[in-house]
């Protein structure tokens, strides 16, 4: 009779994204990531932007308190993706040098030991995918980047369409499992995340063939979208959506305004549709297992977006914890 294999759970790194322009953590939130065993923190340092002709940094992040003992940190660069429509070698590379000269001067107060990893956020195309990646082999040579990891951002079709939008030359990628949607689009979908589009991106083990390792990042947040006429009028939040005298349900995600009102200080009329989204722990999980299902080998690190009291509190731990062991 064969013995009984024993399953040996594989190894995870447990992190979360931090995206406002300010650190400084509300009551309980460090307690809340050292019960969830979260031992890095990916911090959005600030964004570069293009201005005129020339590319810019803007929304430096505001760091007003040391980082918990526990976590490792990972700066994160946000980068527009129109910075690379002047596509000039010697302009990607000055743009290199003057990102770390800055990433250095905003981390200073950091342990650089406790830097292991810069990532770098940012939605190429298959037109800014040269310039884009230039810059990725400069920046690494600057001497802040030197020994340690680079990673990018990667979105779910630039897995499935791999040989046209090209493999950034990084160390490793972060595929980030949310906003599979056209948030713009009217109907009645979540475009923050949906299970079957997710298998439609990373299905033929896409994501296990993929040419580098893969990190895994899915989302903790909400919102609403506001439709008038047909056409995207902006996004909301906390709309009460069960007042039965302003909105009536239209669909699974939708409710119709009946009513002429102002909440929160947008105002609404009669015909407005408003779609909710968010992040079920129900779909989180099923979304685990399906990536799960198709990591490659390693300790890939998986990371919730993003930090912030509010969000948390409309989570229980528990089924956080859950969410991670499912990757284990």
């Amino acid at each position: 009779m064969a013995a009984l294999a024993c399953h040996q759970p594989r190894e995870t790194h447990r992190a979360f994204y931090h995206w406002k322009q300010r650190y400084e953590p509300a009551p309980g939130e460090s307690q809340a990531l050292q019960k969830l065993g979260v031992t890095r923190l990916y911090v959005k340092c600030f964004d570069i932007d293009r201005q005129a002709d020339n590319a810019v940094p803007v929304a430096i992040t505001d760091l007003r308190a040391p980082f918990p003992d526990s976590a490792l940190v990972i700066p994160v660069l946000f980068i527009m993706n129109e910075v690379w429509q002047r596509q000039d070698s010697s302009w990607t590379t000055e743009i290199a040098r003057r990102t770390a000269e800055l990433l250095e001067q905003v981390c200073r107060n950091i342990p650089q030991e406790r830097i292991p990893e810069i990532q770098l956020d940012c939605d190429w195309t298959r037109s800014t995918r040269e310039p884009y990646f230039a810059f990725l082999r400069a920046i690494r040579r600057e001497p802040f980047f030197q020994n340690r990891l680079l990673s990018a951002t990667i979105r779910l079709h630039q897995v499935k369409y791999s040989a046209g939008s090209g493999v950034p030359p990084v160390d490793k990628g972060l595929l980030m499992c949310y906003n599979m949607g056209d948030l713009r689009k009217p109907g009645d979908h979540n475009s923050i995340i949906d299970l079957n589009t997710l298998r439609a991106y990373t299905g033929k083990d896409r994501i296990s063939t993929y040419p580098l390792p893969l990190d895994f990042a899915l989302p903790l947040f909400e919102w609403d979208v506001l439709f008038r006429k047909g056409q995207y009028a902006g996004l909301t939040r906390n709309m009460p959506l069960q007042n039965e005298q302003v909105f009536r349900p239209a669909g699974e995600f939708s409710y119709t305004v009946v009513k002429d009102t102002a909440i929160g200080g947008v105002r609404l009329h009669p015909g407005d549709v408003v779609r909710h989204e968010d992040s079920p722990p129900d779909v989180l999980k099923k979304a685990a297992r399906q990536l799960s299902d198709q990591r490659q080998p390693g300790e890939p690190t998986i990371i919730f977006y993003h930090l912030e009291p509010g969000i948390l509190k409309k989570y229980d731990l528990h089924e956080l914890e859950t969410i991670y062991r499912l990757f284990g």
